[in-house]
């Protein structure tokens, strides 16, 4: 079972850009060496929390050579390669398999509500180019969701190897890992859940707030496999009050989580469109909620 090995912590990784809409690769450089050093596992490379569908594909491609050229091997890497065109899906996995990726993760069709058969057609294609896939099944950004048995299917491909869950099902997450356990390595992609999953067997988180709060993230990781109440505990509600201060911001997803970032100076740079900053009066109000958070927890906070 090819990726099967993969584990731990997979940081969603944020593509700092310039307020013109430029990559900033020197913030981008930074950024990875930080979350390695805050002990991050792998990165998922130019996925939602990357904004690739603000991106070119001739820009995800420079994006996929310039991380691996900077990580080398001290993680994995998997390359965000879903796009509303297929054909433009098996091209970017066949240039992520070329530059030395170690696999490619990949949403169901996205926005044209295909049928089963057509999704499976497509997983299918996508397996042939040998490169391992880590499934992603997140219905509510696709309008596709993948049900249990579907999964079960979809697992039988040749170099299908992991899946990341982002449904809010917990009896569907459950019943999806125990069809699938012995074949696919599972992934929490919503944080939150992530207890839901560890607590059954799988093999790590693919997060997007740990551009924000890596560190907690991993901890919450290491502590849960070394059955540390206390540790999961002081982590989780870090990382649940970071999600409840998102929710509450009024900013999209990575807008926040970006606008988070500045106020403590880590290198996220900015959205680009549609998404919006946080504004000059919201973004100290996050900053010190941010703050509150992490002392309420009892978590020194560090950039």
């Amino acid at each position: 079972m090819q990726g099967t090995k993969w584990s731990g912590v997979f940081t969603a990784l944020a593509t700092p850009y310039s307020s013109n809409g430029d990559i900033e690769w020197g913030q981008l450089r930074e950024l990875i060496d930080l979350l390695l050093v805050d002990g991050v596992n792998g990165f998922v490379v130019a996925g939602s929390t990357g904004e690739y569908y603000s991106q070119s594909a001739d820009e995800r491609k420079e994006l996929f050579r310039n991380v691996k050229k900077h990580v080398g091997e001290r993680a994995t890497l998997i390359a965000g390669t879903s796009s509303l065109s297929a054909t433009e899906t098996f091209a970017l996995t066949q240039e992520a398999k070329q530059i030395g990726f170690d696999g490619c993760m990949v949403l169901p069709p996205v926005y044209c509500l295909p049928t089963f058969a057509e999704t499976r057609r497509y997983f299918e294609q996508v397996a042939a180019i040998g490169l391992p896939i880590m499934i992603y099944n997140n219905p509510a950004r696709v309008g596709v969701g993948l049900s249990p048995a579907q999964t079960a299917e979809l697992a039988s491909i040749p170099n299908v190897a992991a899946y990341k869950e982002s449904a809010r099902d917990l009896y569907a997450i459950a019943e999806t890992y125990y069809a699938t356990r012995d074949r696919l390595a599972h992934f929490a992609g919503l944080e939150p859940y992530a207890s839901a999953l560890l607590s059954r067997g799988a093999s790590g988180i693919v997060s997007t707030i740990s551009n924000l709060c890596a560190r907690e993230v991993v901890n919450y990781y290491k502590a849960f496999r070394a059955n540390d109440a206390e540790a999961v505990s002081r982590n989780q509600q870090v990382i649940d009050q970071l999600y409840h201060l998102l929710a509450h911001s009024g900013l999209s997803s990575f807008a926040f989580v970006k606008t988070a970032m500045s106020t403590l100076g880590r290198p996220g740079g900015v959205t680009r469109a549609p998404h919006i900053m946080g504004s000059d009066e919201q973004t100290p109000q996050i900053g010190e909620a941010v703050r509150q958070i992490y002392a309420r927890a009892g978590i020194a906070l560090q950039r």
